[in-house]
């Protein structure tokens, strides 16, 4: 690598490396992607929560129901101990210029454990009960999976690189860039060539009718420990109020791969750029509710959700390889690290059940959330620009859930399904999320049984694999499927 390049002038590079720092951070994390994931909730609780697709807001006596509303605890009369095992199993076909490629991942779990403490005040005053219980749940299962590859026509990765240092020196690129494109120039996919107008960035990558393709594999999970009290007013009215401790963990990696195709008289081999991404956070919120019986047929309920403030510590690293003329190059950056703060958006959950006399019952959900007041925060660093494309690309949308719970002699069966709307805003469809459910309580004794529960969730979304500006390039369509079956120990005493 040789030569030099004409400086442009200084306020063009000083815009172009604002832009260039946001994008880094949109790469990495703290981005408007990680601001809905982090957001969403999909209860992984009790068997018989998942059974009833977690439609109990107006139901209760579920330590899975008290994440949705807190005063559903106050339908306890007795102490409770409950511990759940579930299979996670998942599927994603993608597809990214007409070729489909799969990808699984099993996971085994335990994504729930509750404990219910009950007193009894009294059988004729207006307080009958109350109640104190402590559990740990699931909210959203980080676990994926995904493979999507084919033949781009149009463009490389490294043209979105090369469009990025348009006015850049030789001289700035490692400051500027340290993660992406100085790897992409230090293991030689970049360089400096000339022409009769004089020196320009190009690259041995063609310019298109490449192989080009993406594998990310994550772990991890969100959940939340919630401390919960509740009253119970003469059978009729029930008060909750929780103090929850949200925990956020993921870890995982993104490898992106290209490839001259079979046959290409192309000095290009291949090249890949991986990075590995670790994010741990806490956080705390504040839940209340109530449940109402109308009547011995209809019970009302709502509930108010905090948004949770999480302090999340996070580290990534990349990794750029590349085989040209057979010579393989390869640059591993820096590790990375970052402190900062998310507030997820605020909740209101209402909710609706019929009891039909000791046969069972019907319940429905409805939760409103805006996934554009999520917010990033930080002490050096100011995400207003962040935070403006978070409210611009998300909206308010709706959840919605439906479960009935049937006695046949001393067992229960329960069905469930549910629809939760697209985080981008009422009226559209990418990632919305579809789900159905079954289960069935068997007891084991007169103070204990067991809980069965099978749930199939669908969802379809879209992405890029990187900066489509002006190259047009298409984005990956990917179909998820999610299979989870769970089993619960429940025990009375």
């Amino acid at each position: 690598m040789q030569g030099s390049l004409f400086y442009s002038n200084a306020m063009k590079r000083i815009a172009i490396t604002t832009f260039v720092l946001l994008f880094t951070l949109a790469v990495f994390g703290q981005g408007s992607d990680d601001a809905c994931l982090f957001s969403q909730t999909y209860y992984q609780g009790t068997a018989k929560a998942l059974g009833m697709g977690n439609a109990l807001g107006a139901v209760g006596g579920d330590m899975t129901s008290v994440c949705i509303n807190p005063a559903g605890l106050g339908i306890y009369r007795s102490n409770e101990f409950t511990t759940t095992v579930n299979l996670l199993d998942n599927h994603a076909r993608s597809t990214y210029y007409g070729t489909s490629n799969g990808a699984n991942q099993m996971r085994l779990s335990i994504p729930n454990v509750g404990y219910v403490s009950t007193k009894q005040k009294s059988n004729y005053r207006n307080l009958r009960f109350t109640q104190f219980g402590i559990g740990l749940t699931r909210t959203n299962d980080y676990n994926t999976h995904t493979f999507a590859r084919g033949i781009n026509p149009t463009s490389s990765k490294i043209d979105d690189y090369l469009a990025q240092i348009d006015g850049f020196s030789e001289s700035d690129i490692q400051d500027a860039f340290p993660y992406t494109i100085y790897p992409a120039w230090n293991t030689y996919l970049i360089d400096i060539y000339q022409d009769q107008q004089g020196e320009y960035y190009g690259s041995p990558v063609p310019q298109g009718n490449i192989w080009q393709g993406q594998e990310s594999e994550f772990k991890g999970r969100s959940e939340e420990w919630t401390f919960v009290g509740s009253a119970n007013y003469a059978e009729r009215l029930f008060l909750g109020i929780s103090a929850n401790l949200g925990h956020i963990k993921r870890v995982g990696y993104r490898n992106l791969k290209e490839e001259a195709r079979e046959g290409d008289d192309t000095p290009f081999n291949e090249w890949s750029f991986r990075e590995d991404l670790s994010s741990n956070g806490l956080g705390g919120s504040v839940k209340v509710g109530m449940i109402y019986h109308a009547s011995p047929v209809v019970r009302i309920g709502a509930a108010f959700h905090s948004p949770t403030i999480y302090s999340i510590d996070e580290a990534w690293q990349t990794q750029t390889e590349s085989k040209i003329n057979l010579i393989t190059r390869k640059y591993v950056s820096p590790e990375s690290n970052y402190e900062y703060t998310f507030i997820s958006p605020l909740k209101w959950v209402g909710s609706l059940a019929f009891v039909i006399g000791y046969q069972g019952l019907i319940s429905l959900d409805a939760e409103y959330i805006n996934y554009g007041a999520a917010q990033f925060r930080a002490n050096d660093w100011d995400y207003s620009d962040v935070n403006q494309s978070i409210k611009a690309t998300y909206g308010r949308t709706f959840n919605f859930r439906l479960g009935s719970e049937w006695r046949i002699g001393s067992s229960y069966l329960r069905m469930g399904a549910g629809y939760y709307g697209s985080p981008f805003g009422l009226g559209k469809t990418g990632g919305s999320v579809k789900k159905a459910s079954c289960g069935i309580s068997v007891p084991v004794s007169y103070d204990s049984s067991f809980d069965f529960a099978y749930e199939l969730s669908y969802g379809k979304t879209y992405r890029y694999l990187y900066d489509a500006g002006e190259l047009g390039i298409e984005p990956v369509t990917q179909n998820s499927f999610r299979h989870v079956f769970a089993t619960t120990l429940k025990v009375r005493f």
